[in-house]
């Protein structure tokens, strides 16, 4: 029996006695065993049981890279191999010093003359950072923008928290629109903050994982793929509005109040799938339309069409010969049993071209629609505060329009002046608490902005960094290291030196006079009354500050005392 003292495992591994397959390890690939460890249930195949502890490279020459075994509790649970650019959740070598990464595959390769186009951006659709990469072998879900599914080597930006992605190609996608089916405001992609998966299409009725668009004014919300597809719509003569197809879902909407408007019962057919007009909220069952089961339709296509429904479970994407866009699994089309053509209904059925018939053409109202948005948003003296289901558009008030003791909806503490108020609802803010809707720094964590946030967004509570107690509404958020802390945590101190008087400058290496709190440099303006605690003579330009204790120190005197401090002991 061969045995083997491995780095990856504290306990030497042994060659089983029967030969069998398993999961490795380390690259996780179904092998057969090489050597395995039974009671720590460790299994490694051949190729894994020859890997070196450390490898060296070329490209990165300045330090040796060392071998990492995937963990399921490490944070972030994926890497962007600076070679070929996949993400990968399994065992991996990297430099600690520098942030390189390889996966198994290139840190085995003898030269790597060129390394993946390493890039970094932050974006509307996704709460943490976003780097450049493939979504390599592991490849699942779709486009957080498009929601076409993604491919292995597709080039795309991709969270290493959350295993999402956006295609590259699609950073270009607008942000707005005006849709014919929302025709009373234009359709704006919502941001992590107000999606989050919280929102159900209008079309479709199912939950958005994505980012949609939509109308928070009206609560409004559709998928990008329904966008799209409700351009094309069935007109019928049993109602003098635009019928759009649901599918999938129809037993959960079909109820005591929803019944079809056709045979006027709420039972659903046996297609299990009914058009919807969202003008009205009526809706009728697929069958009760008299949708033919078979058509000859010379315009489309030579041979005679079938109904029928797209399998649910078929991986592959189909695409309409008529419109040429996305055919959706568990939809109904017309197919040609002679050859592979497939044609969405209402493509099928309509008499004559809608206008427009694509979403790219919608696209040409962009410009005019930001124009006008730009010319409502940007006026001077205005702040936004993202929330959940509204954007807040500050405007700074007097104190004779609040209400006596009127408390801030975001630190949560009483409003003694300079309040700023929501132009359309009762939201109101101390004046140094809407500045928080800007990214800014802060005292506990220099290396990143933060971004207010109206509550966490991870399913799981979070925990202050400061005061370490779970975080339930208003916040600061980093998105590159994932750093949370209360709004009133945040601001502790700041009340005590007034937002918009001294400037937090940067750090200070002491700690204040009762030894427990670190310290920041302050600056001060000449009209600022305030005095050093040490010689109470009165404090402006540069000093430094314990935002815990309330005190403020001049610069020489704080040193003194230090010194004074150190020749007494």
């Amino acid at each position: 029996m061969g045995k083997l003292e491995h780095f990856s495992h504290s306990c030497p591994l042994t060659s089983p006695e029967i030969v069998s397959e398993g999961i490795c390890n380390i690259c996780f690939k179904d092998q057969v065993v090489e050597y395995a460890c039974k009671p720590c249930n460790f299994d490694i195949c051949k190729t894994c049981s020859k890997l070196p502890q450390k490898v060296s490279h070329d490209f990165h020459s300045e330090h040796p890279l060392e071998f990492c075994l995937f963990q399921y509790d490490r944070k972030p649970g994926y890497i962007v191999c600076s070679c070929c650019g996949n993400m990968s959740s399994c065992s991996f070598y990297e430099c600690k010093e520098c942030e390189i990464y390889l996966d198994l595959g290139c840190a085995l390769l003898k030269n790597i003359s060129i390394g993946w186009d390493v890039r970094e951006m932050l974006h509307y659709s996704h709460e943490h950072l976003l780097r450049r990469c493939r979504p390599g072998q592991d490849a699942r879900g779709s486009c957080l923008l498009c929601e076409l599914p993604l491919s292995p080597s597709s080039i795309c930006y991709g969270c290493v928290y959350c295993y999402s992605f956006l295609h590259e190609r699609c950073l270009d996608l607008p942000t707005e629109i005006r849709h014919p089916v929302h025709l009373e405001h234009p359709l704006r992609r919502l941001d992590y903050i107000q999606s989050g998966g919280r929102t159900f299409c209008c079309a479709c009725r199912e939950k958005i994982d994505s980012v949609p668009f939509g109308c928070l004014e009206c609560g409004f919300y559709i998928h990008m793929r329904c966008a799209d597809y409700f351009l094309r719509c069935l007109m019928h003569e049993s109602h003098e509005h635009k019928l759009f197809y649901v599918s999938s879902n129809a037993k959960e909407h079909f109820g005591r109040t929803n019944c079809c408007q056709i045979c006027l019962r709420a039972v659903v057919s046996s297609l299990d799938s009914y058009y919807h007009c969202i003008e009205c909220e009526l809706e009728f069952h697929f069958e009760c339309l008299g949708i033919s089961k078979t058509i000859l339709k010379r315009s489309c296509h030579i041979h005679p069409l079938v109904c029928k429904r797209v399998c649910g479970e078929d991986d592959s994407l189909e695409y309409c010969g008529v419109c040429e866009t996305l055919i959706h699994a568990g939809h109904h089309v017309y197919s040609c049993e002679e050859c592979d053509f497939l044609g969405h209904i209402e493509c099928i059925l309509r008499e004559k071209e809608p206008s427009p018939l694509y979403l790219k053409d919608l696209y040409s109202c962009v410009e005019d629609v930001k124009r006008a948005t730009n010319q409502e948003d940007y006026e001077t003296n205005k702040l936004v505060v993202n929330d959940i289901n509204h954007n807040h558009v500050m405007t700074s008030i007097d104190m004779c329009e609040l209400e006596d003791k009127e408390h801030c909806h975001i630190c949560e503490k009483e409003i003694l002046g300079n309040p700023w108020k929501c132009e359309t609802c009762n939201f109101v803010t101390h004046n140094f608490c809407v500045e928080l809707g800007k990214p800014s720094r802060h005292r506990f964590h220099w290396n990143h902005l933060l971004t207010l946030m109206p509550k966490p967004l991870a399913t799981d509570m979070m925990s202050c960094k400061s005061c370490r107690e779970d975080i339930k509404g208003f916040n600061l958020f980093c998105r590159i290291c994932n750093f949370i802390i209360h709004v009133s945590c945040a601001m502790k101190g700041k009340r005590f030196l007034g937002m918009l008087g001294p400037k937090v400058v940067g750090t200070w290496r002491g700690r204040c006079l009762g030894g427990k709190h670190r310290m920041v440099q302050v600056m001060f303006p000449r009209s600022y009354q305030k005095v050093c605690i040490i010689c109470h003579e009165r404090v402006f330009g540069k000093a430094v500050s314990c935002m815990e204790c309330e005190t403020v120190y001049h610069l020489p005197c704080i040193d003194r005392h230090r010194i004074k401090d150190r020749d007494s002991s």
